[in-house]
């Protein structure tokens, strides 16, 4: 599956100054909406991801409604996956997939099926796993599912800030053995430094093939300084959400909007137009809201 799937996957490479985006306002946003959001914002961001260059809308997770009930399709992906081609299908024939659409596999919380990718309106499937509890052998067999499903696969080590730089190079040499081109390490708890964003970066950026993207939080308001840095380390997988919003403990996260502002980027007034549809969802759905506010 491995040289099949880069061929698949390196088609509809979109990107901004070279740096792949990953946009995750519908996931961590969906929190405080408890997943809910109105179809037209839905199909309207997605518009603007296209139009704009974004590679990856995230839409949320693939959960187990018996785990977690009453919340959006989003939280639902492979168990709600017509009700998301009603919503998405139709914007991706339109902008000729340009967008590719992302869910997270939470490996550490009860799981439910995937179909297979050409079933499915989902292009792209991150794995959620947390650093401390990450073993190794359960990891390559959700890994290797994944693939054989036909999805691009991606690895989110959460919590990873008290990682050591050994067990960054270990989690990225372990990916290129099974062929996964991209890892990232999420700073869950807000405790990411300069120099721990810089070494991590410099040690494991491109070793033995394997990129390392980063998902800032922004709990201490160092996320701006921290992307300055991982991109002065050629970091070139980022994520973000539209005014930093977002976050199961309200914790926020990096800008879409700085970052489009550093690559000198506008997107005119639908960026604002979708704050506005964004706030009023936030209001509309609170009842519904998911998130924990410490």
């Amino acid at each position: 599956m491995k040289e099949e799937g880069l061929r698949k996957f390196q088609g509809r490479e979109q990107m901004i100054n070279g740096i792949k985006i990953f946009d995750c306002t519908l996931r961590e946003a969906g929190y405080q909406t408890g997943w809910f959001f109105d179809e037209d914002f839905c199909r309207d961001y997605y518009a603007f991801a296209a139009k704009n260059k974004i590679d990856y809308l995230e839409l949320g997770f693939f959960h187990d409604v018996e785990a977690d009930p009453g919340r959006g399709d989003l939280r639902y992906c492979g168990l709600r996956n017509e009700r998301l081609k009603e919503i998405f299908m139709e914007s991706k024939k339109i902008w000729s997939g340009k967008t590719k659409l992302s869910a997270m596999r939470d490996i550490q919380r009860p799981l439910t099926t995937i179909p297979r990718q050409e079933e499915s309106v989902v292009d792209a499937i991150r794995i959620l796993t947390r650093s401390i509890e990450t073993d190794l052998t359960i990891l390559e067999q959700h890994i290797k599912e994944i693939q054989e499903l036909g999805y691009e696969v991606f690895i989110n080590f959460t919590s990873s800030g008290s990682n050591t730089i050994e067990q960054n190079i270990k989690f990225a040499q372990f990916a290129q053995s099974l062929g996964v081109r991209v890892i990232y390490f999420a700073d869950t708890e807000s405790i990411f430094t300069d120099s721990y964003v810089e070494n991590t970066l410099k040690l494991c950026q491109g070793l033995n093939n394997v990129n390392v993207g980063m998902h800032l939080h922004n709990k201490n308001g160092k996320v701006e300084e921290l992307l300055d840095v991982a991109l002065n380390n050629h970091c070139r997988y980022i994520d973000v959400t539209l005014m930093g919003l977002g976050g199961k403990w309200h914790d926020g996260n990096l800008p879409l909007e700085y970052f489009f502002a550093k690559n000198l980027h506008n997107p005119g007034y639908e960026q604002t137009k979708l704050k506005t549809q964004l706030i009023q969802n936030l209001i509309k759905y609170h009842k519904y809201s998911a998130a924990i506010l410490s």
